[in-house]
């Protein structure tokens, strides 16, 4: 049946799928050259306005982004270079710490108490019930069997099943509507249109139009270097800070884990060994019950 629904899904989808062709040599690839034309006039239009904008500006502008540019880049640069020594200085102290937290003994053996007795119980349990049913089973069969008598027997009856029934095929329905030109046209200009279009021309062109500007790049590296220098040093510890964070929790979590796996395992072993007998008493009862139920139907089934 599911294949059956798939399969109309699939069908009814069927139609939705054609492709536009937009280089059939005739409209439809007039239409997409048409877009490629269109993108291609609109980046050179970008590139220009952005470029023009980039010589107007004046050394003062070239001042405000180097200072800008200085110390983000220089943050950035100091950031990566401090992170490391932090976090591997964090990480250290933070795994003496985790080790040496009594929380972490405590609470794996809370926690390997709990599931070595919920594991010891279930298996002892599930072994234990095998063992009794098939004990009861017995037992039951012949008691069961001692009830006969010379007039037993029944008969069965045919639910009839699902012998007469069919599954109805239906076709899916679909709807076919002629193409509309002028519609695939849209298509296949979009597409020209997308592929051509540069989103960065305008920052490409305001870029160059800097660099052409030599009173902005006169301004922009009067103030530049110092302000990366100030801004690597503001990295340098910011990236040392955040480092020595990450690396003590990262720490920490690796020597509680270690503490707590410790305490973790003995405790689950003690508790499973506990509960494997009392789960093993309690399945042997509850397995032969079981069986004795199925023995005694089946040996008085005469």
């Amino acid at each position: 049946m599911r294949f059956l629904l798939a399969l109309l899904v699939t069908l009814s989808f069927a139609g939705c799928l054609t492709e536009v062709d937009c280089f059939d040599q005739g409209q439809l690839e007039a239409a997409y050259h048409s877009g490629d034309t269109d993108a291609a006039a609109a980046n050179a239009a970008s590139y220009d306005r952005g470029r023009t904008i980039g010589l107007d500006l004046t050394r003062a502008d070239g001042e405000r982004d180097g200072t800008s540019e200085g110390q983000t880049t220089g943050h950035q640069d100091g950031f990566s270079a401090g992170y490391p020594g932090g976090y591997s200085t964090g990480a250290v102290e933070g795994r003496s710490v985790g080790l040496s937290d009594p929380g972490a003994c405590s609470t794996g053996a809370a926690g390997g108490y709990a599931a070595g007795s919920a594991d010891g119980y279930s298996d002892g349990f599930s072994a234990g019930s095998a063992g009794g049913n098939n004990d009861g089973y017995d037992d039951g069969y012949a008691d069961g069997a001692s009830t006969c008598s010379s007039d037993g027997g029944g008969t069965g009856s045919d639910d009839g099943g699902c012998d007469d029934c069919e599954i109805s095929g239906r076709t899916a329905h679909t709807e076919e509507s002629p193409p509309s030109r002028s519609k695939d046209e849209q298509v296949c200009y979009d597409r020209g249109y997308a592929r051509t279009l540069d989103n960065t021309a305008y920052q490409r062109g305001l870029a160059d139009g800097k660099l052409a500007n030599l009173n902005y790049q006169a301004g922009y590296h009067a103030t530049y270097p110092a302000a990366y220098t100030l801004g690597r040093a503001d990295g340098v510890t910011d990236g040392y800070n955040a480092g020595y964070h990450d690396g003590y929790s990262d720490g920490y979590d690796d020597g509680f884990s270690v503490t707590y796996d410790g305490c973790y395992g003995g405790a689950y072993s003690d508790a499973y060994d506990d509960a494997y007998s009392a789960g093993s008493s309690d399945g042997y009862s509850s397995g032969y019950s079981d069986g004795y139920s199925s023995g005694y139907s089946d040996g008085g089934d005469c």
